[in-house]
């Protein structure tokens, strides 16, 4: 179950750089980011309205961070990256 989980991590972190490359190498990539963003936002608050707790939230929020849509400032607080001492696993999602 462990290497699963591990290599399921690995798949993830490659799609989201092929992602990112995507929209820095394409014409119009930049727009078609921040719809993307716009939609992953929209997910994260309707996930987090009805199951807070569930680990979609920490994924879409650790996307979000990849994809460069966060600051430390953000009121959300997507801007901070959590750390092992509050709870988020040393790798995967969120790191």
């Amino acid at each position: 179950m462990a290497e699963d989980t591990e290599r399921l991590g690995l798949l993830v972190s490659v799609f989201e750089l092929a992602l990112g490359r995507l929209f820095e190498a394409s014409p119009g990539g930049g727009q078609a980011r921040d719809l993307f963003v716009e939609d992953v936002r929209r997910l994260l608050a309707e996930t987090r309205a009805l199951q807070g707790d569930s680990p979609a939230v920490q994924t879409y929020e650790a996307l979000l961070r990849r994809l460069g849509a966060t600051r430390p400032g953000d009121a959300d607080g997507l801007g901070v990256v959590p750390t092992p001492e509050q709870g988020v696993p040393p790798v995967g999602s969120g790191v």
